[in-house]
């Protein structure tokens, strides 16, 4: 079961965010760019099974 989602835990997620992505703009894009492109594909990594 899904519990309700903590709305400060929302909200220090947002100010780290904002304070690592000032500190290491280089980093925190390298970051974004990654978790972008890993969402993108979660379609293509699915288990297909029709091959075995």
């Amino acid at each position: 079961m899904f519990t309700k989602f903590p709305t400060w835990l929302l909200g220090l997620l947002l100010i780290l965010t904002a304070t690592f992505t000032t500190q290491y703009f280089n980093f925190a894009m390298m970051g974004l760019t990654v978790f972008v492109l890993a969402y993108l594909t979660k379609g293509m990594r699915k288990n297909n099974n029709k091959f075995q």
